[in-house]
């Protein structure tokens, strides 16, 4: 309690006076970087003082990420597949290498395969499972051995779709319950070592995963993106930045006593179920 709270009263301003440095010194890595949601959290985070490994698959993608954050001394990328546990173990080291050290994990990666459970091709269901599930799991299994010296953070992205049947979402859903209930279980194993490990819940967020999810659909995509937005109270789908603005709260010192919770950021879609 009391290193939480001298860490709080620690905190600077870097670059502008609206800006704060909440995770100053700390190191991450996030999985998925090289777009959408994963692109998000490295700008805030590298913005809020950390320094950000960016791994994804896509390693066009991914260099776009640096290009856009503009800081080579608190970057670097790579190449890393999710479903490939020597893969996952080599971003840990490679961030410790660098830096010393891993403070935080955010396991991002993640893929859709839409369609009914009738009509699903099992292949499609694996391949959702290996990466949403499965690759969550190896990278909190290798951020937790790095950080049972000093402690740290881990998080996994789940989905509103983790916490409610949603019809052609079958796969991505029950995946991204796994890495909730994965998280409560990393929560508990890693409390011991001051490791806290929350899911990340939003709901449908502009990304290119909803853009192709809308352009899919039976319906126009303007009218598949509106039935999307009438699920949601606050009138509107989320943005990256929303997403980002509760993982570097999570990820700071002034989430020092939340672990093990599904953090909602659904604009209210869940309240009412």
């Amino acid at each position: 309690m009391m290193r939480a709270t001298a860490a709080l009263a620690a905190r600077v301003k870097r670059k502008g006076s609206n800006e704060m440095a909440r995770l100053e010194g700390k190191v991450a890595v996030i999985t998925g970087g090289g777009s959408g949601l994963g692109r998000a959290m490295a700008q805030r985070f590298v913005a809020e003082g950390a320094s950000v490994l960016v791994a994804d698959l896509n390693d066009e993608g991914g260099q776009a990420t640096l290009d856009a954050i503009g800081d080579a001394e608190r970057t670097a990328f790579q190449h890393v597949d999710v479903t490939n546990e020597e893969d996952c173990a080599g971003a840990v080291a490679e961030a410790v290498r660098r830096w010393g050290k891993l403070d935080i994990m955010v396991a991002n990666a993640g893929i859709g395969a839409p369609g009914p459970i009738a009509t699903l091709d099992k292949a499609a269901w694996d391949a959702v499972l290996a990466v949403n599930l499965t690759g969550v799991f190896l990278c909190a299994k290798h951020a937790f051995r790095a950080m049972r010296e000093h402690g740290g953070v881990i998080l996994g992205t789940a989905s509103v779709a983790g916490l409610e049947g949603t019809p052609a979402l079958g796969p991505y859903g029950a995946s991204k319950a796994g890495v909730v209930q994965l998280m409560g279980t990393v929560a508990l194993e890693g409390a011991r070592y001051g490791i806290r490990a929350n899911a990340l819940c939003p709901a449908w967020t502009q990304t290119p995963m909803v853009d192709a999810f809308v352009s899919g659909a039976r319906a126009p995509a303007d009218e598949a993106r509106a039935r999307l937005v009438s699920g949601i109270p606050l009138g509107r789908l989320g943005d990256p930045a929303d997403v980002a603005s509760a993982a570097v709260y999570l990820a700071s010192d002034e989430a020092s006593f939340i672990t093990g919770v599904a953090f909602r950021i659904d604009g209210g879609h869940l309240a009412g179920r």
